[in-house]
């Protein structure tokens, strides 16, 4: 994978090409096939997922019945909160109609990357900070 690819990624917004590399490096390659679960929701998580190609939907599992939340595509990350803790998911993931193919960071190798590299970890976590306040007053509002 080349640092091109994560270039557009919100989460990596401000990192420079050599940071991007060095991020890039840490990446692994994974599928899904079409509707195929990627992440359970109430299970602990170790790792960020960044989709560039096809698409996800993030679901909640209720009492009786499943609730779609969002639909995510290409440049979108979903299990970002591992990177903060390795806490349980709060949604589940599958993939889309036509499956999808993402790059997965771990937590420990991003820890690790960002010992050696305290800007990346810097610029990542105020993006992450940055995008969980706009979601939170996003709903806050919506309960008004």
């Amino acid at each position: 994978m080349d640092h091109k690819s994560l270039a557009s990624v919100p989460l990596f917004a401000g990192l420079t090409a050599g940071s991007l590399t060095q991020l890039a490096a840490i990446c692994q390659e994974q599928t899904a096939a079409p509707h195929k679960q990627i992440i359970t929701q109430n299970t602990t998580g170790e790792e960020v997922f960044i989709i560039f190609n096809g698409s996800v939907e993030v679901f909640i599992e209720g009492l009786e019945q499943e609730r779609v939340l969002v639909v995510l595509g290409k440049g979108q990350v979903f299990g970002e909160m591992a990177l903060i803790d390795q806490g349980y998911r709060s949604a589940s993931v599958r993939a889309g109609k036509q499956g999808c193919a993402l790059y997965l960071i771990h937590s420990q190798a991003f820890n690790a990357l960002c010992q050696s590299n305290s800007h990346i970890g810097y610029i990542v976590m105020r993006n992450l900070a940055r995008d969980l306040a706009f979601k939170l007053r996003h709903q806050n509002l919506a309960q008004m």
